[in-house]
């Protein structure tokens, strides 16, 4: 293990991290909701708990990431992003439990395998990440044949192992386009708040 992965991950790297689960979890309730192969069977109370549990878990990640909140409640920068970091853990360990099964479902809904030729654009981005980027797919949900799973479980181990933490940087993971913690949580709440408010989740 090299020096870099030997640090606990940096601030930014799970904001950007974060933003990547909530990018696949929201597609993946949108699957839920609305099956793009009607003759493709799932009870409606399975796929309504499915739905709740995983907005449960959107929601929440959504609050600890949300920008306006973090500034308004907490005074002490770094106090603020050790909290923030301590507060997100759970809620990683919880999504890569999940992932196995959140990949089968959506295998079976979208009619597609999840390591190559992805049936249509939703799954490809969904399994194999946004423009290819495969480390922000969800894969089959398992960390041993990487992609996100992978990520996640690496982040923790990290968080675990790791002596100081990774220098903070502008520059996200992975060469994708970076994005500051505030317009993450803009774009987030743009997209994505009429959507939870329609699934009667937000007050």
């Amino acid at each position: 293990m090299d020096e870099t992965q030997a640090q606990k991950p940096s601030y930014e790297e799970w904001m950007y991290w974060s933003q990547v689960i909530i990018d696949r979890l929201t597609t993946i309730i949108h699957v839920y909701n609305k099956p793009p192969y009607p003759e493709v069977f799932m009870p409606d109370n399975e796929r309504q708990l499915k739905v709740s549990l995983t907005v449960d878990v959107l929601r929440r990640l959504h609050t600890l990431t949300d920008e306006n909140d973090f500034r308004a409640g907490l005074k002490s920068s770094d106090m603020s992003e050790n909290r923030v970091i301590a507060d997100i853990q759970p809620l990683f360990r919880d999504v890569l439990h999940r992932l196995p099964t959140l990949s089968l479902d959506m295998q079976r809904l979208l009619k597609s395998p999840w390591y190559d030729k992805c049936s249509g654009k939703v799954a490809n981005e969904l399994f194999r990440g946004r423009d290819d980027r495969e480390a922000e797919g969800i894969g089959s949900g398992h960390p041993e044949h990487g992609r996100l799973p992978e990520v996640v479980e690496n982040l923790l181990e990290r968080e675990e192992m790791g002596g100081i933490r990774a220098v903070s940087e502008e520059k996200a993971p992975q060469n994708a386009p970076a994005l500051r913690r505030e317009e993450l949580a803009r774009l987030w709440g743009k997209r994505n708040s009429a959507f939870l408010r329609s699934a009667g989740r937000v007050d």
